[in-house]
């Protein structure tokens, strides 16, 4: 999967003066107009199935619409320097005028020669980042430095607006009248795990006793993957643009972030895999189910930091199957009433690392990066699914029989009484 390159591109503005001479700016013969800010949720689907910030503020049960906007103004005949008060400022959605407004009010300014650069972000929880924009001209940086990152988490970055002088008509991704453009990217990433049995029962009954089969009880337990950091740094940079225009931040390679000063690891087992399914309660079922813990991000995923995918992070679980032996209806009974219990096996997943002809059994786990197509990093805005499928079905027990066959005959002669 790879990240999608979309722009939301401002039309420049061009003023041509001929005269060198100075001249007034009359204040009272335009009016004044408020800046308001166009948000577009940059996602990795299309574009028709989604991509409204305010869904995406829903989804993850966000108790405030409101993002962060930090503004540097260029006034004509006077010095650069920032624009807001505080800046940055946060940027509020009014649903009675369908506007993503300010925390008071600010107006464009009147010269055709003054513009702002505006720098836009969005955390659902933890820190801000930190923008460095340090004189006109510069390349700035935007920095998330030895960031922890929670499990339910969401943190956005918007491509930088250059040189804007008026609010932008609306575009047809976002809810609002019209604005700064303002088009977000996700700087997390999220997996999930799933599992399921491939069969339940034996494909056909069994021959000798019409409408009886054997059954196969599977559940997991103790479910962890190794590690997975939790924190990390994220470095943004940018060139900086002379003329009016939206341009995207320079990502890091691979689109993950650095590793941080002290690494903080995830305790998946206690963390991540508290569902039934993942603890030795519920059996697995022919359909999939998610193994992570449902309070975090939506439709059973869980935020990660974006990171390579090592030889060390191993995927890990023991299994217990059980084998019932009976008919539909007495294997569906409470209880499984009426069936034969067969016995149970408890394993872990490591034991098939022996005689598995895939390396990516280990005595130590599964390692995630050998799993066939599977990812080698976990990378920004990538959604990332591990199904475990597990077949408890095994031939039936035959047998093989043969005779060794008897030695030709020898005799012995015997002498009764021996002389």
């Amino acid at each position: 999967m790879t990240m999608k390159k979309c722009f939301i591109l401002a039309a420049a503005a061009l003023v041509a003066f001929t005269a060198c001479t100075k001249m007034e700016l009359d204040e009272t013969s335009t009016p004044d107009v408020k800046i308001g800010f166009q948000v577009a949720n940059y996602m990795s689907q299309t574009k028709a199935d989604g991509s409204s910030f305010l869904a995406e503020l829903t989804a993850m049960g966000a108790t405030a619409n409101a993002f962060k906007s930090s503004a540097f103004i260029h006034p004509y005949g006077s010095t650069f320097g920032p624009f807001f008060n505080p800046n940055p400022e946060t940027i509020t959605w009014n649903t009675s005028n369908t506007e993503w407004e300010p925390g008071k009010d600010y107006y464009w300014p009147k010269s055709p020669n003054s513009n702002i650069d505006f720098f836009s972000w969005y955390v659902f929880e933890g820190s801000d980042p930190t923008l460095t924009y340090a004189s006109e001209g510069a390349n700035p940086t935007l920095a998330w430095t030895d960031r922890t990152v929670a499990y339910k988490s969401d943190i956005l970055f918007a491509n930088i607006a250059w040189h804007q002088t008026a609010n932008q008509k609306r575009n047809q991704l976002d809810e609002a009248s019209g604005g700064v453009p303002t088009l977000f990217h996700h700087a997390l990433a999220q997996v999930k795990f799933q599992a399921k049995i491939k069969e339940e029962k034996d494909k056909k009954a069994d021959t000798k006793n019409s409408g009886k089969y054997t059954f196969f009880e599977v559940k997991l337990n103790n479910v962890a993957v190794s590690n997975v950091h939790k924190n990390g740094t994220l470095s943004l940079t940018a060139t900086y643009q002379s003329t009016k225009t939206t341009t995207e931040w320079t990502l890091p390679a691979n689109n993950i972030w650095a590793d941080a000063t002290t690494p903080v690891y995830v305790n998946t087992t206690t963390d991540w895999f508290t569902v039934a399914a993942a603890t030795n309660t519920d059996p697995l079922t022919t359909t999939l189910v998610a193994l992570n813990a449902a309070t975090y991000m939506p439709d059973g995923f869980i935020a990660v930091r974006p990171q390579a995918v090592t030889d060390d992070m191993k995927l890990t679980f023991t299994m217990s199957i059980t084998k019932w032996y009976g008919t539909e209806a007495q294997y569906a009974a409470d209880g499984h009433d009426g069936c034969t219990n067969l016995g149970t096996e408890v394993f872990p997943v490591t034991d098939f690392a022996t005689e598995a002809t895939d390396d990516a059994y280990t005595d130590a786990g599964l390692q995630l990066n050998k799993i066939t197509s599977a990812p080698a990093y976990w990378a920004m805005n990538q959604k990332i699914i591990y199904n475990i499928i597990i077949d408890p079905t095994t031939d039936t027990i035959l047998f093989d029989p043969a005779v060794v066959d008897w030695d030709a005959a020898t005799s012995y002669d015997v002498e009764v009484p021996k002389p």
